[in-house]
C-alpha cells in the first residue's frame, strides 16, 4: 500500500514538475512589433516611445509618456492609432478600464492641404447658433461646430450615450474623442483633449 502511495506521489510530482517547466518555458507576450521604446540618453534627450511601420514610411507616431503606458497604445501597422486617456488624470489607461473615465481617442496623420474637415457640411446651414458655437442637424443627430482653444474648427456630435468629437491638430494629425455624454460641456472636453495631445504628442 505504502509502495503505491510512493508511487502516485512520485508520478505526481512529475506531472507537477513538468507543468511548471512547460509554464516557464511558454514564451511570454512580446511588445508592439511596431513599438521603439527610448530613454533621455538615446535619442537626442527625447524619452517615450515611436510606432511606426517600415512598409507606410509616410506614418509615424511619437509620444512623451512611460515605458508601461506606452504598452498600452494600440496599433496595428495602419493609418492610424488608437489610445484610452483617463479623465482627468491625463495617463494611457487600458481599453475596458473599469475604474476612472477612459476616454477614446483615434489619430491618425494627414496631408492638411488635401483635406477639408468642413467637407460633410457643405451646402448646409445651421439651424442655430449659440455663443459662437453653430449647431447642424445631420440625418438623425446634431452636430455642434465650434472654435477650440488653439483656434482649430471642432465637431462634436450627441450619440445616444456618448458625444464623438473630431479636430486637428498642429494641421498634421486628425483626431476623433469620444466619451459620455453626461460630460455635456464640449468646449471643456476639447480643452482636455487639447491638454492630452500637447501633453502626450511628441512632434
Amino acid at each position: 500500500m505504502i509502495t503505491k502511495l510512493r508511487k502516485h506521489l512520485y508520478w505526481l510530482g512529475g506531472a507537477i514538475f513538468s507543468l511548471l517547466l512547460l509554464f516557464f518555458l511558454v514564451s511570454k507576450p512580446k511588445d508592439n512589433p511596431y513599438m521603439t521604446l527610448y530613454s533621455s540618453s538615446s535619442e537626442r534627450g527625447f524619452s517615450g516611445c515611436e510606432f511606426s511601420n517600415e512598409k507606410r514610411p509616410g506614418v509615424r507616431f511619437r509620444f512623451y509618456i512611460p515605458a508601461d503606458e506606452c504598452k498600452l497604445i494600440i496599433y496595428h501597422g495602419g493609418a492610424g492609432i488608437r489610445f484610452y486617456i483617463d479623465y482627468p488624470s491625463l495617463k494611457v489607461v487600458r481599453a475596458g478600464a473599469k475604474e476612472g473615465f477612459p476616454i477614446y481617442f483615434y489619430m491618425e496623420r494627414i496631408s492638411s492641404g488635401e483635406f477639408d474637415a468642413d467637407r460633410h457640411l457643405a451646402g448646409k446651414k445651421p439651424i442655430a447658433v449659440r455663443d459662437g458655437m453653430e449647431i447642424y442637424e445631420l440625418n438623425d443627430y446634431k452636430e455642434r461646430k465650434f472654435n477650440g482653444e488653439d483656434g482649430v474648427p471642432v465637431y462634436a456630435s450627441d450619440y445616444l450615450a456618448t458625444i464623438r468629437a473630431s479636430r486637428l491638430y498642429k494641421s498634421e494629425f486628425l483626431v476623433f474623442y469620444q466619451y459620455p455624454k453626461e460630460f455635456a460641456d464640449v468646449k471643456a472636453m476639447d480643452d482636455f483633449a487639447l491638454d492630452v495631445l500637447r501633453k502626450i504628442v511628441a512632434e
